[in-house]
């Protein structure tokens, strides 16, 4: 089973904290003596997270943007099969496709270093408040890979110490299990980390909290969520004023960034990929219609195809919108937020300005634009970039608590606040204002879940929101559809039922572990 290891600490991160000499396969027995080697233990815990699996990768692996082209936000639609995760957005992967092994092999990647770390970094001579504060940072960050593949696999190996080879056949643990076990750590570190983080990227006790809030909502923990990120909101963050600037390098220390992902760069080899690029804005990855429609009006309203000016019209007396059209309005008057996610018709950048006369011609008419490395025309210096990735945000944190207290059914007028704050942010009026008061369960989840995927879209979280609310039979039906009005050239989404919520474990792990059996769901069609 590949869980085994010594651990390997690549110091591809950025700060003074993480700029430390590589070490190459270390041996556990000599490395844990000095400061150092605990400083460079955890630098390679943080190094995990810049894996094109997890929170970097170019347009053909599976990073966080890409996650979300696996959704009803997006897609690859000159995928022809080659770009990781193509088969498990169109529903025909298996227990021995690319993403399957890749994405397992990441997040346990990351687990190894941090065991490692926690079981050894005693034997330093150290503070004994700084060593809890290491522990409580590694701890954090094992959790949040338990929160990815609990929410993919769903029961995994669940490992809380670093694994010998007489260990290595080591089985499932249910997800139940895993997660009472996690939240229980968490609650018992939080406290060993710092409000403050003393460098860039490092846990605080504001991430620790984050983390334990997102697995406790993912597995409807609603009291646990509730109070952890209470919590968070204590702690001194805020929404940046500028929802444009924030996911551009400028916006790196705003005080809304509770967890992030460093990178460095250009030219330094320590770069992000993840929003790579040739000619155009992530011409690889394209948004959706039902994406773009999906953001409201100045006014609050809800767009509707009949909006538009500009459409063609139809036999039946029907009107379907021009989607390359920039004279109508279907693009004017909207959400601010929709022309920091989606390059629409309509708006330029450099190149696409010379040679499209507007957007690029992609087969959607829109790309995603999100996170968009504008640095050089031709997007040289997107594949070695300076932007970090951010795995939370408090934007997140004020829906996810909104989320928690409607589907507790209390506390819906400070639910209703909340997504009014975020709304604020880019001058949208209240839920007040618009939607009204004294609104039901069923219409405060409805807002909820609206405005997290209008804020929050190519941020890698969709994919994890349909599984868990059960809606991705929906998503693909309404992507199949579009693509049927529109005559778009989408991959057909297909949907095996249940299957489609629980990845396989990988065939090569299950095959060299014979402590791991296959998922129920998978068992008869694993190849």
């Amino acid at each position: 089973m590949a869980l085994v290891g010594a651990i390997s600490v690549l110091a591809a991160c950025s700060d003074d904290f993480l700029q430390k000499d590589s070490l190459d396969s270390v041996s556990t027995a000599t490395f844990w003596q000095t400061p150092a080697d605990a400083e460079n233990g955890l630098a390679a815990c943080y190094d995990g997270l810049q894996s094109p699996y997890l929170y970097n990768g170019g347009p053909w692996e599976c990073g966080p943007l890409n996650m979300d082209c696996m959704t009803d936000n997006g897609g690859h639609f000159n995928w022809s099969g080659w770009m990781c995760g193509y088969d498990i957005a169109n529903g025909f992967h298996n227990s021995t496709s690319w993403m399957i092994g890749s994405y397992w092999s990441a997040n346990y990647e990351v687990i190894k270093r941090c065991n490692s770390l926690i079981d050894n970094i005693e034997r330093v001579e150290m503070d004994a408040a700084q060593i809890a504060q290491y522990k409580a940072e590694a701890i954090v960050l094992r959790s949040l890979m338990y929160a990815n593949l609990t929410m993919t696999y769903n029961d995994v190996p669940y490992l809380t110490h670093t694994v010998s080879m007489t260990e290595a056949n080591t089985p499932k643990t249910s997800r139940e299990e895993i997660v009472a076990d996690v939240v229980k750590t968490l609650k018992d570190c939080v406290n060993d980390l710092p409000v403050t983080a003393p460098a860039l990227g490092r846990i605080t006790k504001g991430a620790g909290l984050a983390v334990l809030g997102r697995i406790a909502l993912y597995n409807k923990l609603w009291d646990e969520a509730i109070a952890a990120y209470e919590q968070v909101l204590t702690l001194g963050y805020s929404l940046h004023g500028n929802y444009k600037e924030l996911f551009t390098p400028a916006g790196q220390t705003s005080p809304e960034i509770v967890l992030t992902v460093r990178f460095e760069g250009p030219g330094l080899n320590e770069g992000s990929a993840f929003a790579a690029h040739w000619w155009t804005p992530l011409e690889a990855m394209n948004g959706t219609v039902d994406l773009a429609d999906e953001f409201y009006k100045l006014d609050g309203t809800k767009y509707t195809a009949q909006d538009a000016c500009a459409y063609t019209v139809n036999p039946d007396g029907t009107r379907t919108p021009d989607l390359m059209s920039a004279t109508g309005d279907r693009y004017a008057n909207r959400d601010p937020r929709l022309f920091t996610t989606l390059f629409v018709p309509g708006m330029t950048w450099g190149w696409t300005d010379v040679l499209y006369g507007g957007a690029a011609p992609s087969l959607s008419t829109l790309y995603v634009f999100k996170y968009f490395c504008g640095v050089d025309q031709d997007g040289t210096n997107c594949w070695d970039w300076g932007q970090d990735f951010y795995v939370i945000r408090y934007a997140e944190v004020l829906l996810s608590l909104a989320e928690a207290y409607v589907e507790k059914g209390s506390d819906l007028d400070k639910a209703a606040d909340l997504v009014s704050q975020v709304r604020a942010r880019v001058g949208m009026p209240s839920v007040a204002a618009v939607e009204g008061t004294g609104l039901s369960q069923a219409q405060m989840r409805e807002i909820v879940r609206h405005e997290r995927r209008v804020e929050t879209a190519f941020e890698g979280l969709r994919l994890f929101d349909l599984y868990r609310w059960g809606l991705l039979k929906d998503a693909a039906d309404r992507i199949n559809a579009e693509a049927a009005t529109y005559g778009f050239m989408y991959e057909y989404r297909n949907f095996r039922g249940e299957q489609e919520y629980e990845w396989p474990l990988p065939q090569s792990d299950v095959d060299s572990n014979e402590g791991l059996e296959q998922n129920p769901l998978w068992a008869s069609s694993a190849e």
